[in-house]
């Protein structure tokens, strides 16, 4: 009787343990597999298996340096470990990805694959464009495929990188067909042998997937691609030609940048849906071919041989794909030259070793606060105001720059607005909005034997001249300042690169000195009004 006592216990201590370990293994694969619905599900890092004290220090590193950051965005196991924002830029707000772009092309591209539009990626180019001349034609040119623009080895002479100032880039941009203009380009070397990053041949993969889908890219990509993993605000810019652009101009919410690399994280699958076949993100996340910026490349991804891939964009926008640890993290911001490194940086030394343990740590609270305090000071408005080149020059403080210098004057900006480096002579304060471009202040010399309303339709276009194109006027009138000062308001439309800009300009003669408030908007054009229209001297 004990014998067969002891073996019903062990028998039902088995069956516990059975019990214990289904529901363990059952809760660990959803939390793997958690997608966001309503938003991403928020937890701690030591939840997570990352360790706050290092995040910690992450953040304390940004700050003590002053990286021009924008936001950061770490999702571990499908939940929220870290969604900081610096001031003035705040969650919700859409941020341009620049070259992001290329890798939501190469999903877009996948998608047309699988549903029959594009037959495979060993296609060639020319089947994609029927009704067109090639220029330069010859025997390579001919053999340049699909995959070759994915891998970023098409073998064209493009010189629209980095390395050439991008002068291939500006020379599409001021063509009459941006597509004509790439395929007519020269070949450099056999295609699918040297990679030659292009921002032309990824606006070539937005042309072919109109051409083949008979739909705008954006249409075919909200449909496909971002309502089924419900991103709905999307900004994306297009060619004179009216095709949306392949390799950039799109904005986004850091939420939505990592959905789409949580994603590809789980191989194209989102809850019980397949939206991108797992071959696809597999060959596509492959290193294809050895690059210049970093490691590897494969279709519109970069590879880095530690074993994660990133979509990379201008200024230090990135998504980063960690398949070891489960991780996806986001970050934007503004960085140029090497700074753009620094969010690599940071994940190499602080996210992926944060980033411990596969299961849950013991809760840290003292890190977890001092992480939280971190993430709300960055968020904050700076307590003092920001100066240039000393305060009695000007300085911007709680939406006022005041400059008590000769000729003393004073405008209101808007709330958000951060200081920006001065890019011009004469230049005594400049300043960004997010999302929208800038606005600034001048001081110079009168300029012998000019009358104050010809200013700005004569030597202020001069200057945009050298920046942009297709300048025009739309008015140009006499005003009188709040504190009775005369001054002339002249409103310009024109082009950079090919982005739609309005430029409102107050301009006023006071001490034997020009002075000039200017704003640059290529949208929102009435947060602009307040700054120009408040001008006052003392």
């Amino acid at each position: 009787m004990k014998l067969l006592r002891n073996k019903k216990y062990i028998a039902l201590y088995i069956l516990g343990i059975s019990i214990i370990l289904v529901f363990f293994y059952s809760y660990s694969a959803a939390s793997a597999n958690t997608y966001p619905r309503e938003g991403w599900q928020i937890s701690t890092p030591e939840e997570q298996g990352m360790r706050s004290q290092m995040l910690a220090e992450m953040m304390e590193h940004i700050k003590k340096n002053s990286f021009n950051i924008h936001s950061i965005l770490i999702i571990r196991n499908g939940h929220m470990v870290l969604d900081a924002y610096f001031w003035p830029h705040s969650n919700g707000l859409k941020h341009i990805i620049h070259s992001c772009t290329k890798s939501i092309m190469s999903a877009l591209i996948g998608i047309a694959i699988d549903k029959g539009y594009i037959q495979n990626v060993n296609q060639p180019i020319m089947e994609f464009f029927p009704d067109k001349a090639f220029a330069n034609m010859d025997d390579l040119k001919k053999s340049i495929t699909l995959e070759n623009l994915l891998m970023m080895a098409s073998g064209l002479k493009c010189r629209d990188s980095y390395l050439y100032r991008w002068a291939g880039l500006y020379e599409m941009r001021y063509s009459t067909d941006w597509a004509q203009y790439v395929l007519d380009l020269p070949m450099a070397e056999p295609p699918g042998e040297k990679f030659e990053y292009c921002n032309g041949v990824s606006y070539l993969l937005s042309v072919i997937i109109q051409n083949m889908t008979k739909m705008k890219t954006l249409d075919f990509a909200r449909k496909h691609l971002f309502e089924p993993l419900g991103i709905i605000d999307i900004g994306w810019a297009t060619s004179p030609q009216g095709v949306d652009i392949g390799y950039g101009g799109m904005w986004l919410k850091p939420h939505d940048m990592a959905k789409f690399g949580w994603l590809y994280l789980n191989k194209g699958r989102w809850g019980n849906k397949q939206i991108l076949p797992s071959a696809w993100v597999e060959v596509s996340t492959r290193g294809h071919i050895d690059a210049t910026l970093f490691d590897h490349y494969g279709y519109q991804w970069w590879v880095d041989s530690a074993g994660y891939y990133m979509a990379v964009g201008y200024k230090g926008q990135r998504i980063f794909v960690v398949p070891e640890k489960n991780i996806v993290a986001v970050f934007t911001g503004d960085l140029t030259g090497r700074e753009s490194l620094i969010s690599k940086n940071l994940l190499d030394f602080y996210i992926i070793p944060a980033a411990s343990s596969p299961n849950s740590l013991p809760s840290n609270t003292d890190e977890q606060a001092r992480l939280d305090a971190l993430v709300t000071s960055v968020a904050k408005v700076p307590p003092t105001g920001v100066t240039w080149t000393s305060e009695n020059e000007g300085m911007a403080k709680e939406g006022v720059f005041k400059r008590t210098a000769s000729p003393a004057f004073k405008f209101e900006y808007p709330s958000g607005s951060k200081k920006a480096a001065i890019d011009a002579p004469d230049q005594i304060m400049r300043m960004k909005i997010p999302g929208d471009v800038d606005f600034s202040a001048s001081i110079g010399d009168i300029p012998t034997g000019m009358k104050l309303e010809d200013f700005g339709p004569k030597l202020y276009i001069q200057k945009l001249e050298n920046v942009g194109s297709k300048i025009k006027v739309i008015s140009n009138k006499e005003i009188i300042l709040k504190c009775g000062t005369k001054a002339y308001r002249t409103d310009i439309t024109w082009l950079w690169n090919t982005l739609p800009i309005t430029t409102f300009l107050v301009s006023a003669y006071k001490d034997g000195k020009l002075i000039f408030v200017c704003a640059h908007s290529w949208k929102n054009h009435d947060k602009f009004e307040p700054i120009i229209q408040s001008l006052t001297f003392k």
